[in-house]
């Protein structure tokens, strides 16, 4: 994927409502780059030249996630990971418990689960947003004979 510009970034977090600032345009980039869930020091430390604090990160992935930009993520690592949100396809990952490896996968019949647990409730009207992740053991560290790691 080719790197977008300073202009094409400016116009994404306009889109989105915000100031197109240096800081912002940073960790847009940065999450644009990752090719995975990252937590917020890698996002501090890949934009270090920036000279972004944690606070400053927090609040941009905030008002990010709010405007529905960002996903947040809990890959059971004791602290949040984000990457942008896809456009394209409802997607969701298999986390290693033995390495901490991370894959995508694609769908997951949001729609008929959502349907499923809302006729189950009597509290709730409508399902506004979900998150699905799955946890295991990859095949590497199946073959190290690695145990699965219950959290």
């Amino acid at each position: 994927m080719p790197k977008a510009s300073d202009d094409d970034l400016a116009a994404v977090i306009r889109k989105a409502g915000f100031r197109a600032t240096e800081t912002r345009k940073a960790v847009y980039a940065f999450l644009e780059k990752a090719k995975y869930p990252v937590s917020i020091k890698e996002i501090v430390d890949g934009v270090g030249e920036k000279n972004i604090d944690q606070v400053t990160a927090y609040r941009i992935l905030d008002a990010f996630q709010k405007a529905d930009v960002v996903t947040k993520i809990d890959l059971r690592h004791g602290h949040a990971h984000f990457e942008l949100k896809d456009e394209k396809d409802d997607h969701h990952h298999v986390i290693c418990t033995g390495c901490d490896r991370v894959e995508d996968f694609i769908g997951c019949e949001s729609e008929r689960l959502a349907n499923k647990a809302l006729k189950q409730t009597k509290g709730f009207p409508r399902i506004t947003s979900h998150s699905l992740e799955f946890f295991g053991l990859c095949n590497s560290c199946v073959r190290e004979n690695k145990t699965l790691q219950v959290a």
